[in-house]
């Protein structure tokens, strides 16, 4: 250790007020704390010793390292540093700023700091300070502190400086003033990618996306995260056919889509099991990179499985360099699914052998394929193992999961005991859930015994009644329909009409069986006669792939 090291490791051991800090050694302290990331104790300790030689009050360079060293460490600590300068720089006040924003602090305590410790003294914020204090408007969600920082910037004569209007009209589309952010693009005389962009994504998230694609047409620097905003934007909310249109736009103008872009299109093709495409794409990664990143792989495996495509699943899984618990648990869900039960379990064991642990997701997979391949023994194991070797409680999704796996094997004796043992509140969730699905699958019988013990648990809720009348009804037992409405009317019940909810232009409406108190239910019933009219002219031809289907 050289001399100079050695008496800086001396005064940090036994720091001694008396003791005559030269300049010389208190910048290579300083220097010796940033390159070698402190711990917090030694930074406090250098601290004292720094305010005690007067460095601290005096040297601009000493108070800037101080306050960045503070910012990665304790921003607290960092805003008392800077209440202590006599005249903090606008540096050291972006670097507590900056801190407070990226660990996510309530940002109404950013914009108090600024406007109680930053403002008042005339410490003019920099241009490259304002976006951070919008950002932290931004996540306040709230639009006022927001406008406070505009008109701040307005007055600074910041609005000439793109990223303040940028961050500025990204915190508006945030804090659902789109409206706001679309004037403050308007009057921007000069525009980058990012501003369109940061109002195109405001668009998105707002679900207007005509006026999300006109934006895109008329932007004259539109690059990949343009398209891919869009793009994505119609996936999530399930718009895939002006999708895939705006894909294709993509690829005819030679823009290359990211990796967000690559698993949506992957969505897409996964919703509609087109395999040839979904190849396609795999082919296009392959020639990309010759490592497929992890959360695309995901998203390959998860195609895969969909489409019943096990093998070409199971190499891009094998291919896949780290596996995260993500990787395993679609591979599990997807062979468990489409029911290679012991295939399933082999992978969770592989798993496990690998060092990976599971989730509560991991089990419902295994449950799944348990009951999709009738394994009732492995089934049990797996879900008493879920608590007692991981510490996992069982959720609504692990119990229904043996109730199919027992509804399925037609054993609807071992069905009623297990929803009878769940210790959750919604068990008559469970009742009707189950019911309907003995419907569906046509068990009728187990669908009557299990509506029987619905109505037990809740005689007096005209609900727990419904499951089993569409029982009757479905299998035209209208004697059997008959006694259970007899009995609702001795218990002074009434069969709640049938309704439809309709969302028209973001307003949704209830339409009840025999309803005539809408405001416009002469109009409806007036297209409804029109449609009948038209029908009686033009019957339909009948559809045998329909009747088959039926």
């Amino acid at each position: 250790m050289s001399s100079r090291k050695f008496l800086l490791v001396s005064i940090l051991r036994n720091p001694n007020p008396v003791f005559d800090l030269s300049p010389d050694v208190v910048a290579s302290l300083l220097r010796i704390l940033a390159a070698r990331s402190p711990s917090f104790p030694a930074l406090r300790a250098s601290h004292a010793l720094l305010t005690v030689s007067g460095a601290v009050l005096f040297n601009k360079n000493f108070n800037r390292r101080l306050a960045a060293l503070y910012s990665r460490l304790s921003p607290d600590d960092a805003v008392l540093l800077h209440c202590q300068l006599r005249s903090p720089d606008p540096i050291v006040s972006r670097f507590v700023i900056k801190s407070l924003v990226h660990r996510r602090r309530d940002p109404s305590d950013v914009v108090a700091f600024f406007c109680r410790h930053v403002h008042p003294i005339g410490c003019r914020p920099s241009r490259c300070t304002f976006p951070l204090l919008i950002t932290a408007a931004k996540f306040s969600e709230s639009i006022n502190q927001g406008e406070i920082l505009h008109c701040l910037a307005l007055k600074l004569g910041f609005l000439g400086h793109l990223p303040v209007p940028n961050s500025l009209i990204h915190m508006y589309a945030t804090c659902d003033g789109l409206d706001l952010a679309r004037q403050l693009f308007d009057e921007m005389p000069e525009k980058d990618r990012v501003s369109y962009n940061s109002l195109l994504d405001g668009y998105v998230k707002s679900c207007n996306f005509d006026e999300a694609e006109r934006l895109l047409r008329i932007n004259p620097d539109r690059n990949v995260i343009s398209w891919s905003t869009l793009f994505n934007g119609f996936v999530r909310n399930r718009m895939f056919a002006r999708g895939i249109s705006i894909f294709q736009q993509m690829q005819e103008l030679g823009v290359q889509p990211d990796d967000c872009s690559v698993v949506s299109l992957l969505v897409v093709y996964t919703n509609y099991e087109l395999a040839p495409h979904g190849k396609s794409v795999h082919g296009l990664l392959l020639r990309r990179w010759l490592q497929i990143p992890l959360h695309v792989s995901n998203a390959l495996v998860n195609f895969y499985c969909k489409c019943g495509l096990l093998d070409s699943a199971t190499k891009v899984f094998e291919r896949t360099m780290e596996k995260d618990l993500i990787c395993w648990n679609t591979l599990i869900s997807g062979f468990g699914s489409n029911g290679y039960g012991e295939e399933a379990l082999g992978f969770f064991k592989r798993m496990l052998l690998e060092g990976t642990k599971p989730n509560d997701i991991t089990f419902v997979g295994i449950l799944v394929a348990c009951a999709h391949s009738g394994l009732v023994e492995e089934a049990l194991h797996h879900f008493k193992m879920m608590s007692s070797e991981f510490g996992l409680k069982p959720t609504f999704a692990h119990y229904w999961c043996l109730v199919d796996l027992y509804v399925r094997l037609e054993s609807p004796c071992d069905a009623l005991k297990v929803i009878q043992e769940m210790p959750l509140d919604n068990q008559s969730a469970i009742w009707g859930a189950v019911i309907c699905l003995a419907k569906v699958r046509g068990d009728i019988s187990v669908g009557e015994r299990l509506g029987k013990h619905l109505i037990e648990l809740e005689p007096y809720n005209s609900r727990r009644y419904l499951p089993l009348l569409n029982i009757y009804t479905a299998a035209s037992r209208w004697d059997k329909y008959k006694e259970l409405m007899e009995l609702m009317k001795a218990r002074g019940l009434k069969k709640l009409p049938d309704c439809t909810l309709i969302d028209l232009n973001l307003v949704v409406h209830k339409f009840l069986v025999g309803d005539k108190y809408q405001p416009e239910i002469e109009k409806v019933y007036g297209v409804l006669e029109n449609i009948a009219d038209q029908l009686k002219l033009q019957p339909p031809k009948a559809d045998d792939a329909m009747v088959d289907a039926i």
